[in-house]
């Protein structure tokens, strides 16, 4: 019996690779050209009660993928924080509901109760050696652990979506502010509620200590403010408007992250890559082809000046334009050189700079500048990277 044997050297299946053969990245070298591989048929196995995909691979049940997506936390954050929330919510709803422990605990009335005559009611302002019985304080330290533990569930998505939005770049001690914090300030508020004279003593002792701590994100400080609010919210025993406030704040929160919202790389560079302004229509090199194209045109002429990118410039005016880009480039770049200028059929012409930035400047800022204080001679610019720039490393 006759036995035939096949070697497997790569897959021909999935996407086209966005560099075509024989083409590099940075087009500063050509890569050999990879063998031909051998096509192989893929082995469909069937397993029954099981949905199959078109490769045909068991698809897990509907219950595995929902479970799936809330562990993958990146990919599905709003579902994993709306599903907290749900089960947070239920159980707080069931506590209240059998408990009036609970609902003593954690929901009573944010403004202080009035007297008879319509006076502010403010609280003792002393006789505090006052004796209570052995009852009261077990229920007072029953409220009190129950305001702490509902501070703990509500700041905890918060420093999730913290670290998640963060990544490798968030402040460790900050994550452990976010969670501590709003203990402390549950039990300072819990101390001096409906307590004036308290409340002065507290703002004392605050005045004499000082705490100092730069951040170095302004948006971390915003985190600081939310969680000494859910804290001030659970010490008055209203963790429903901290239950809100955590809920609308971590929805904002992804939003944001999401959709990369106030970014200069958000919107059309998330769809190219490339810095631009201007209108859609204007622009040359928003595809990968187009890129490859201009990339493969400006090469030979990028021997004179060390590139770190090409700098399109559209406009009608290509003499005006000129020397507008130039004023932008004195402040961002090193050195620049105008390579062409070329005309279009639309009748716009487009100035092809090869720059070199300067270690303080940046893409965004000479894109930027062009379009706020240029606009009325430049239709559209755009920034095609070249390489990457290498940062030095200190003390060389």
């Amino acid at each position: 019996m006759a036995q035939h044997s096949k070697k497997h050297t790569g897959i021909t299946s999935g996407p086209p690779p966005v560099v075509a053969p024989g083409e590099s990245e940075t087009l500063l070298s050509t890569p050999p050209a990879p063998a031909p591989a051998a096509a192989e048929t893929p082995v469909h196995t069937s397993h029954p009660g099981r949905m199959q995909t078109d490769e045909g691979q068991p698809q897990p049940p509907a219950h595995q993928r929902l479970l799936e997506r809330l562990v993958d936390a990146r990919s599905y954050p709003f579902l994993r924080v709306i599903a907290y929330y749900v089960v947070v919510s239920a159980l707080m709803s069931l506590a209240v509901y059998y408990s009036p422990t609970v609902r003593e605990a954690i929901l009573s009335p944010v403004a202080l109760p009035l007297e008879r005559g319509g006076d502010l009611a403010a609280g003792p302002v002393g006789d505090y050696g006052a004796r209570i019985s052995l009852q009261e304080a077990g229920q007072r330290a029953l409220g009190t652990v129950l305001v702490i533990l509902g501070a703990l569930l509500l700041v905890v998505p918060v420093a999730w979506v913290y670290m998640l939005t963060k990544r490798f770049r968030y402040d460790p001690a900050l994550v452990a502010s976010v969670i501590i914090l709003p203990i402390v300030v549950a039990g300072i508020a819990l101390v001096v509620k409906n307590s004036i004279a308290l409340a002065f003593a507290l703002a004392g002792i605050v005045a004499a200590v000082r705490f100092r701590n730069t951040l170095e994100d302004p948006r971390d400080a915003v985190y600081i403010f939310l969680v000494i609010g859910i804290g001030l919210s659970s010490g008055v025993q209203a963790l429903d408007v901290a239950l809100a406030m955590s809920f609308a704040f971590n929805l904002v929160v992804l939003t944001v992250w999401k959709f990369n919202v106030g970014s200069i790389y958000s919107g059309r560079y998330a769809r190219t890559g490339i810095l631009s302004v201007g209108p859609q229509r204007l622009l040359m090199a928003q595809e990968p082809e187009a890129q490859r194209t201009v990339r493969r045109r400006m090469l030979d002429k990028a021997t004179d000046v060390k590139t770190d990118g090409i700098l399109l410039v559209h406009s009608t005016q290509p003499d005006v334009a000129r020397m507008t880009v130039q004023e932008a480039l004195a402040d961002m770049a090193k050195d620049w050189q105008l390579v062409d200028v070329v005309s279009r059929d639309d009748g716009m012409r487009t100035l092809e700079y090869l720059v070199r930035l300067k270690r303080n400047g940046s893409a965004a800022g000479i894109v930027g500048a062009l379009d706020e204080r240029w606009s009325e001679q430049v239709a559209a610019a755009e920034y095609v990277p070249f390489r990457a720039r290498r940062k030095k490393r200190k003390g060389r």
